[in-house]
């Protein structure tokens, strides 16, 4: 499970978990929600929690009893609010006399009070087939932006490679590149960045270095490859990507990395790098970057610059390196061209990004 938090300025605490709650979680969910409430001492450091629930799918009695031990530490019920619970959640907490122990908001409050939406590029904006964005795409985002709500692009790609695509006519507020590792304001200012470790880098550069596989290597301005085969320009031609220009490394801050490698040799790197998580974007094409890193980790940044909060923010994508903003975002909605993971995680699923899957999810919610 995954177990999201949130401090706001006033001391109020909110914790988000992802998945289910039992007797294999529990435990997990438990150490998560302490080391979010302790200060170094041990002491409570917050006398107001909120856990939102709205990504929780399921709550056993090992569940249950981590919100009981939790309880125990607050003087009063009301400084407990759990908020965001589906149906079959409410009758548990109903069931088990929950709901008389804590502050509980059944009714979701201000999920669609959307103030921010996040758009991977690949699948989602980008059309592959039509090598275009479509035309009902920019309409819908124009029509957000005259609403209030800001548009940010949140890519994989490095600002290079995204300055090239034909989104660039649409006037973003903002650009999490390189999967949220290189945060850009309005005016391409980078007001946040998360580097991969720098002991990583070494073994990294050692790969680039060594040339076994084609490897590019991501710094702030730069971006370079150690070679280039068929396979490197087969598959970017297949996502309209260009190649970078083969370099040497200068000792620059490394924010992500790309090989070109098959499922098995993404294996053997996945096994290896013990700070870096990987994602595919294509069958030949992976992304390396910090463990605490992604594109979630950039959207938080990008809500702390802002002054807004997760529950302001939606996010639209297809792909397995938007797997983890789709959890984290307020709303997060899958293009019907998704993985069926992406689908799964997403709560909702529009139309595909051929059939005007932006505009008709920015329509469902009432945004447009």
């Amino acid at each position: 499970m995954r177990v999201y938090v949130e401090k706001e300025n006033d001391g109020k605490i909110i914790i988000v978990p992802h998945g289910r709650i039992d007797t294999e979680t529990s435990e997990e969910f438990a150490s998560a929600v302490n080391q979010a409430i302790e200060t170094d001492t041990g002491e409570l450091a917050t006398n107001r929690l909120v856990f939102d629930l709205s990504k929780c799918e399921y709550i056993s009695s090992s569940g249950l009893r981590v919100f009981l031990a939790i309880r125990k530490r607050f003087t009063t019920n009301d400084s407990i609010v759990i908020s965001g619970m589906n149906e079959s959640i409410y009758e548990v907490f109903d069931m088990t006399g929950f709901v008389d122990m804590f502050r509980v908001e059944y009714e979701e409050g201000d999920k669609q009070d959307i103030k921010v939406i996040f758009f991977d590029v690949d699948g989602t904006l980008l059309s592959h087939s039509a090598g275009a964005v479509s035309n009902s795409t920019k309409r819908a985002i124009k029509k957000a932006q005259e609403n209030g709500i800001k548009a940010v692009v949140a890519t994989g790609r490095a600002w290079a490679e995204l300055s090239e695509l034909p989104v660039m006519d649409i006037d973003f507020d903002g650009f999490l590149t390189v999967n949220g590792n290189i945060c850009l304001g309005k005016g391409r200012r980078m007001f946040a960045g998360n580097e991969i470790d720098p002991g990583e880098v070494e073994i990294l550069v050692s790969i680039f270095k060594a040339g076994r596989l084609p490897f590019v290597l991501i710094g702030e301005k730069t971006r370079y490859i150690n070679y280039v085969d068929d396979v490197v320009i087969k598959t970017q031609m297949s996502t309209h990507g260009t190649i970078p220009d083969i370099g040497e490394y200068k000792g620059e801050k490394i924010y992500q990395c790309l090989a070109f490698v098959d499922e098995n040799t993404r294996k053997k790197l996945d096994n290896l790098l013990d700070h870096c998580t990987i994602t595919s974007w294509n069958e030949t094409g992976i992304d390396i970057i910090a463990k605490s890193g992604g594109k979630a980790a950039g959207i938080q940044k990008f809500l702390d610059e802002e002054g807004l909060l997760r529950t302001q923010s939606m996010a639209f994508g297809d792909g397995e390196n938007d797997l983890d903003m789709i959890e984290y975002a307020g709303i997060g909605v899958a293009m019907g061209n998704a993985t069926d993971a992406l689908k799964k995680a997403a709560d909702y699923v529009t139309a595909s990004v051929d059939d005007e899957g932006i505009e008709k999810a920015l329509i469902h919610f009432g945004l447009i």
